[in-house]
């Protein structure tokens, strides 16, 4: 089992990999199978090649995306994230609330990230 250090540097290594728009960061974050659900209810994303594509699609839609991480809890291999996502053009953006919750294994990578969040409760930024 990782340590919640470990878990807690995972988390903030994808965090990290958004606010620096580091799609390789993002990809190593994870865990050679790990998998994104993103939102629930989509289709997963498993496997670096699917992850990749998932990363590109989401940075076609948008100019930027940032986190503002309003807390993380870590209970045993995993971690929960509460958070606003900040999504925007240079002319327009929205604000939405989102839960993360991560499972990282033993190596301190992502083994699986399902998202919560709900386009309909999206906010204008500004």
């Amino acid at each position: 089992m990782p340590s919640p250090e470990q878990v807690q540097a995972a988390v903030d290594a994808y965090v990290a990999a958004y606010m620096e728009n580091d799609r390789d960061a993002f990809l190593d974050a994870f865990a050679t199978d790990g998998v994104i659900v993103d939102p629930v209810g989509t289709p997963p994303h498993a496997g670096r090649d699917a992850r990749g594509a998932f990363w590109d699609t989401v940075h076609q839609m948008t100019d930027r995306i940032t986190f503002d991480v309003k807390d993380v809890i870590v209970c045993g291999s995993e971690a929960a994230m509460v958070f606003r996502i900040h999504a925007g053009t240079a002319d327009a953006g929205v604000v939405i609330d989102a839960v993360d919750i991560f499972e990282v294994d033993d190596d301190g990578k992502i083994a699986s990230m399902r998202a919560y969040w709900d386009m309909g409760r999206a906010t204008p930024a500004g």
